[in-house]
């Protein structure tokens, strides 16, 4: 029987997410079956659809992603008609050519409209369909500019990557499309693959390194190799992170300010969503700039190596052949001075100073050796930027929290306005000014329920991580068994309004705290 749940499980529940993933083949296939039979009499049949649609990709990706600018029609007609000069040895006269290339574009773009896919749903019980565009256009000041969809993108690099060197930043494109999308789960799962990509770099980092340490002249090629098509990229990789970081910081601040008139759980999502974004990009931003610390270490070590080879491969004997042949090739005889001189120069009998007897008699060597102290040279521990900001939060959290347990043991039930009252007396008007109070009832409201036990304590967000380490804590012994319920006030008289000092007031739903008796 669990078997049979499985397989039933495998077919009915993944199917969609299954379809969606191959949503993205369907315009490919579709386009495929267009045929150019149709004009001059099959003379422009040998033209590829397939082939003409991998190459416009990859047009828009070098033009959107490395040059940062849309494409216009003229841009594209000028391209599209190379390639068929090119690639088929195809000369049409301007006339025909206009007409084909139109013609390609027209089919591109599926004539403005979506490409249609049409997918069972056994969920559902229904048949639905799922829209997808290769190709998006705006327009600007009178102009029509095109750009490839996230569709197209990812569509073209689960075909091959695009380039080794530059898949980073085309996977930031993408990123960035879906950022402005909304699409901040599908982002995630983006930045995942730019994690996977940056430890298969230093996987092949660590190749390089043991290959120069087993044959170094082997060892070069694959170094220089790696730097041409995995390090050459770094500046750019890293706008494109900063970039990407803005766009996250937007979504938050969009986010936040469609809280005020909009629905709190659907703001609760969103805001998950958007953090889990923003922690995967940190973690890739990170281990980017590692890798680059790395190889700039590699290159320090390569560069020793190599110089000591190229010392150790000097000849230890003299050419005297060949040094005679060039001093008559030059006609220069002043240069057979140097062969001469040593010969003519040696002293042959040898003597020793008696001065040096007594230095012999009197040299009394040490019974044991020294030991040669080595100072500590361990690197001082680096403390990236968003560590500290994490410490931070969570200590700010741990407050909150052990302010929040205080007043539960004393009073069964209250409200935030009571809670606002009881942490202000304490930590005073400085709490409302700090964004971590605000975040803090953000995580909080994630669930209606929590019981304040090590043991039973589940990992479901980001604050049940928090109260699982406080509970490990000796100041906070006397709340464990604590069990308490969360409910959220509804209408305009329950929103609290707090004092932001210099940025104003902020506007906070009520919400009510009940102590749960066991």
């Amino acid at each position: 029987m669990p078997q049979e749940h499985i397989l039933v499980n495998d077919i009915i529940s993944d199917h969609r997410e299954r379809m969606l993933n191959l949503k993205k083949y369907y315009p490919f296939f579709k386009l495929s079956e267009v045929s150019f039979s149709w004009y001059k009499e099959g003379l422009y049949d040998c033209l590829d659809m397939g082939y003409i649609l991998m190459a416009v990709l990859r047009f828009f990706i070098e033009e959107n992603n490395f040059k940062e600018r849309d494409v216009t029609y003229s841009e594209y007609a000028a391209f599209m008609s190379g390639c068929i000069r090119r690639d088929f040895n195809l000369n049409p006269p301007p006339g025909d050519m206009s007409i084909l290339v139109d013609y390609i574009f027209d089919k591109l773009k599926n004539d403005g409209k979506p490409f249609v896919f049409h997918y069972f749903d056994p969920v559902d019980k229904k048949k639905k369909i799922s829209r997808i565009k290769l190709l998006e256009s705006r327009i600007d000041n009178g102009t029509v500019w095109y750009s490839i969809s996230a569709e197209g993108i990812e569509f073209y690099l689960d075909t091959k990557e695009i380039r080794d060197e530059s898949r980073i930043s085309v996977e930031q494109l993408l990123l960035e499309k879906m950022i402005q999308s909304k699409d901040f789960k599908g982002g995630t799962e983006v930045v995942r693959r730019i994690n996977q990509e940056v430890d298969r770099l230093w996987l092949k980092k660590n190749q390089v390194m043991a290959l120069l340490s087993a044959d170094v002249f082997a060892g070069l090629e694959a170094y220089e190799e790696f730097f041409q098509t995995g390090i050459r990229w770094f500046d750019e990789e890293q706008k494109l992170f900063v970039k990407n970081s803005e766009l996250i910081a937007g979504a938050q601040r969009k986010a936040e300010s469609d809280r005020a008139g909009g629905d709190m759980n659907a703001y609760l999502a969103i805001a998950g969503e958007i953090y889990h974004l923003d922690t995967e990009l940190k973690i890739a931003m990170n281990n980017h700039l590692r890798l680059l610390t790395a190889c700039t270490q590699l290159g320090i070590m390569a560069d020793e190596m190599i110089k000591k080879a190229k010392l150790s491969r000097l000849r230890p004997s003299f050419d005297f052949r060949n040094a005679l042949e060039t001093a008559m090739r030059t006609d220069d005889i002043r240069l057979l001075e140097a062969l001469v001189r040593p010969v003519v120069g040696i002293k042959l009998n040898k003597t020793f100073s008696l001065n040096r007897l007594e230095d012999i008699i009197t040299c009394r060597p040490e019974k044991e050796e020294r030991v040669e102290l080595i100072s500590d040279t361990k690197a001082d521990e680096i403390v990236f930027a968003d560590e500290i900001e994490d410490a931070r939060i969570r200590d700010n959290y741990a407050t909150l929290l052990r302010l929040m347990f205080s007043l539960l043991m004393r009073e069964s039930s209250f409200d935030l306005r009571r809670f606002n009252e009881y942490a202000r007396g304490i930590l005073g008007e400085a709490l409302f000014a700090n964004s971590d109070y605000y975040s803090f009832l953000i995580h909080l409201c994630q669930k209606k329920e929590y019981v304040f036990e090590a043991d039973r304590q589940g990992m479901e967000t980001f604050l049940d991580e928090i109260i699982r380490e406080c509970a490990d804590k000796p100041e906070f012994a006397s709340y464990l068994g604590l069990h308490f319920v969360l409910e959220l006030a509804g209408g305009q008289e329950e929103r609290l309004v707090t004092e932001n000092g210099a940025d104003g007031e902020s506007e906070v739903t009520n919400i009510h705290f009940i102590t749960v008796k066991s």
